[in-house]
């Protein structure tokens, strides 16, 4: 399984219909990638087949980026000082981190699991105390510049120690894959939510647009707002529900980790929502906002095409809201 290292906050469906005559819309839910999924189409599929294929790809991905599983592509990356031969989907996640990380500035960065293994927020859990030094020379084998996809669809490491972890982005590529799988059945009607990663196209029942929620990061049974979703995708990360207490000191840990300073989060940014065309962006992106300056990562957001922000930061008790320029147009 995967583990989670980001918590998404977004994902409420607020649908009070029944079903008409024109639609026959199912709801699927079950487990996978170490979390949760949630789909609902408008299908005459039977609802085992649907699950099946839907299975079958959370099983492609496991056995290609889990890093909980040994005999995963991944986790021979991970293992091996030697080059690796790496798979389709692999090399999709791959290049889409690489580019992140670089319209990013560095702040999403898969390399990063190194520091997520130091804090034991990872597959390898610890109760050693956590120190500068400690930091410092993890710092020497972060860095997605560090690793290179050959042509040969090899990866090559510059130092064998490099650990790579795709957890906050591979929830959204997945969603990417069961919204192809839909499409090329001619599926025109589903919102699929995987960890809270979610896709929306077409129309809710009755004819409705879909319409989701985004959670209010400070009174956790409220909502902050409510947007319409159509023919997008949303992924929203926190800061503040995952962490790891230090035995020894007692620091809390934030599940969120700043890949080029090796801190765990301590900004004023709660939760950073992300609406894209594709999820596997909406997720990468929403990671890499969270230990971002919000004014700069509005600034990088507007210049950046098919891409819009909700930032909510902190003040005082308070939450303002941070916009890229296009979020309320397409949200209404």
């Amino acid at each position: 399984m995967f583990f989670i290292r980001k918590i998404l906050l977004g994902f409420f469906i607020l649908l009070t219909s029944c079903n008409n005559n024109y639609y026959d819309y199912k709801r699927i839910q079950g487990n996978a990638l170490g979390t949760s999924y949630s789909i609902i189409v408008d299908t005459e599929i039977q609802e085992h087949i649907i699950i099946e294929k839907v299975d079958s790809i959370f099983e492609v991905l496991n056995n290609s980026m889990s890093t909980y599983k040994d005999s995963s592509i991944i986790s021979k990356v991970n293992l091996s000082d030697q080059p690796v031969n790496v798979d389709h989907h692999f090399k999709e996640v791959f290049n889409k981190s690489k580019e992140i990380w670089s319209l990013s500035n560095g702040y999403f960065d898969p390399t990063a699991g190194s520091f997520v293994n130091l804090y034991g927020l990872g597959p390898n859990t610890t109760n050693e105390r956590i120190d500068d030094s400690k930091i410092d020379s993890v710092k020497r084998i972060v860095g997605f510049d560090k690793v290179y996809l050959s042509n040969q669809n090899t990866i090559i490491k510059n130092d064998k120690n490099i650990f790579i972890d795709f957890n906050a982005i591979a929830k959204g590529y997945s969603v990417d894959l069961i919204k192809n799988l839909f499409k090329e059945n001619s599926i025109n009607n589903f919102l699929i939510e995987v960890g809270g990663e979610l896709t929306a196209r077409g129309y809710a029942e009755n004819n409705r647009n879909w319409k989701v929620a985004i959670q209010n990061p400070i009174k956790m049974n409220y909502l902050y707002t409510e947007i319409f979703l159509k023919d997008k995708s949303l992924a929203t990360s926190g800061n503040y529900r995952k962490f790891r207490i230090d035995p020894i000191t007692g620091k809390r840990y934030a599940h969120i980790i700043d890949p080029i300073s090796g801190e765990t989060l301590s900004n004023s940014t709660l939760s950073a929502s992300v609406i894209s065309d594709s999820c596997i962006e909406a997720d990468a992106w929403a990671t890499a906002l969270m230990v971002m300056n919000p004014s700069n990562a509005i600034d990088i957001i507007n210049k950046i095409d098919g891409i819009e922000i909700l930032l909510l930061i902190s003040e005082n008790d308070k939450i303002f809201p941070l916009k890229s320029n296009g979020w309320d147009l397409v949200t209404q």
